[in-house]
């Protein structure tokens, strides 16, 4: 069995390069169970593999027909799945075709009218990957198996979904030793799965059915320990979806970490809702070696707030963002912008809330409807829903990494706003926050002191040498922005600003 991490080549834009290579986590999870039962099974990352057919060849050198080749689907990688998969039923006629993920879950349909390939997964496959895998190799029907999508002649079959895992702990251990390219930034664990919230823009609980479920405090201590150990990490990122939903399972980890002293020795980050904190937790957190947190505020309006069905108010985001910058914390966060119903002074109401709050690091993203999410009901029905081909479009941080002279169009805009509105709005936003110095310099900043957005292991100084010319093009890029922005608000007049109010704006948004 080979799982694959499709990659659209260069979906993240020049960025790209100075961004860590994160391990693709839900085939790492498939890789513990196969490895604990026994399977020979391998993966190809296209993060980081130059040819992946080459890569595959490599590998069935080895193995025993029918092959079976495993994609693992987001969104935006639909295309690139569907494409390459098509290519390797062409090479390998007699193979098995599994695509699995959120995208798939969510949209079986998408997928499965593409007659190469077999079966959709739905949802997590921790539980039946195996007894699909032995199937197939027996020759056994694997058609009546719970969780499957499949096509019979022109009708597509859904099984019933099987529950999902309740005991996460029953699961293995992540298998960090299968991911040895140094390319890879391992600092990371995962404490939880789930999130029982209902945010209409999020698709993670697409595969995990909203149900929260988390792991023995013991479990994520040996996980720390070894990266702490054999990996010689210092700082690790909790990559739950919402840390803080069970207090008393973060105060038994708390407990655990400080029993061990790792808190002496390893600085840690989480993400958390506003309304799961208070003073005592984070302090607590903060003496445990939790040094950095992310709060996802998305907007700066408690009316966008019901809309988007956060079950919290901005009031409760702002406090707990306030505690935790008392208390010490770096604090990253993101807003999304072309929420329904929101406006223009919305926006920039965001912007003066980043200044208010201090906030270190922020990520502006434009709202984008994923399948299987309330808001993709949303633009759908509003008739504002704008797929491009196999979703290629559908990217929350396209304003961002875009190339200006070839933009990425907005898979949703919705009703009294207009794309350019929102995409200068975004750009203003970003200028307005890191055209400060003391802001500039925290991205900078290593991981090990608190946080970082570009880094991979050197020096600052190795670092941005070994990518002056991809620093030099980003820089043009940057600044063709700025130029449109300055385009769009004082040559257009879209936001009635003088010259020299443009160049004051950014000191008092």
């Amino acid at each position: 069995m080979i799982l694959i991490n499709p990659c659209p080549k260069n979906s993240l834009g020049i960025v790209q390069i100075f961004l860590p290579v994160w391990v693709p986590v839900g085939i790492g999870c498939l890789l513990a169970v196969t490895e604990r039962d026994g399977i020979e099974a391998h993966f190809i990352d296209e993060q980081i593999e130059e040819d992946t057919l080459k890569a595959v060849a490599n590998y069935v050198k080895k193995m025993q027909k029918p092959y079976i080749f495993g994609f693992s689907v987001l969104t935006q990688a639909v295309k690139r799945s569907v494409e390459l998969s098509a290519k390797l039923k062409e090479l390998y006629p007699d193979s098995i075709i599994i695509f699995g993920g959120i995208h798939p879950t969510a949209a079986p349909e998408d997928i499965l009218c593409h007659n190469h390939i077999d079966v959709v997964f739905r949802g997590e496959a921790d539980k039946f990957i195996t007894d699909f895998y032995r199937r197939v190799k027996e020759g056994k029907d694997f058609r009546d198996m719970n969780s499957i999508s499949y096509k019979k002649a022109v009708e597509i079959i859904h099984n019933k979904r099987d529950p999902i895992v309740t005991d996460i702990n029953t699961l293995p251990p992540f298998p960090y030793h299968k991911f040895t390219s140094k390319r890879y930034d391992m600092a990371f664990v995962v404490s939880s799965r789930g999130c029982p919230y209902q945010c209409i823009f999020c698709s993670n609980r697409v595969t995990t059915d909203k149900k929260y479920r988390f792991r023995s405090a013991q479990n994520v201590v040996q996980e720390l320990e070894l990266l702490h150990n054999k990996y010689n990490l210092k700082y690790v990122i909790f990559l739950d979806d919402n840390f803080c939903v069970n207090k008393d399972r973060v105060y038994s980890l708390i407990e655990a970490i400080k029993q061990k002293d790792l808190h002496k020795k390893m600085a840690f980050s989480f993400q958390s809702r506003g309304d799961n904190v208070d003073s005592k937790l984070l302090k607590d957190l903060f003496d445990a070696g939790f040094k950095s947190i992310f709060f996802g505020l998305e907007t700066s309006s408690e009316r966008i707030m019901k809309i988007i069905k956060k079950g919290e108010t901005l009031a409760q985001c702002v406090d707990a963002v306030k505690m935790a910058k008392q208390i010490g914390y770096y604090i990253s966060a993101t807003f999304i912008y072309g929420l329904p119903l929101e406006t223009h002074r919305d926006r920039l109401n965001c912007v003066r809330l980043t200044r208010d709050l201090d906030l270190d690091m922020v990520r502006y993203n434009n709202a984008t409807p994923y399948p299987g999410t309330e808001l993709y009901e949303i633009a759908k029905s509003q008739h504002r829903l704008n797929v491009q081909g196999m979703y290629e479009n559908f990217c929350s941080a396209s304003t961002f990494i875009e190339n200006p002279f070839k933009k990425i169009p907005f898979s949703y805009v919705p009703e009294g706003n207009t794309e350019e509105q929102i995409r200068m709005d975004i750009l203003f936003s970003y200028f307005s926050l890191f055209l400060n110095i003391k802001k500039l310099k925290r991205v900078f900043v290593k991981p090990d002191q608190g946080a970082g957005f570009f880094y991979a292991g050197d020096s600052i100084t190795a670092f941005l040498l070994k990518r002056l010319p991809a620093l030099a093009f980003l820089g043009f890029m940057l600044m063709v922005k700025f130029f449109s922005l300055f385009y769009y608000m004082v040559i257009k007049k879209q936001t009635r600003t003088s010259f020299s109010e443009f160049c004051k704006v950014f000191g008092r948004v």
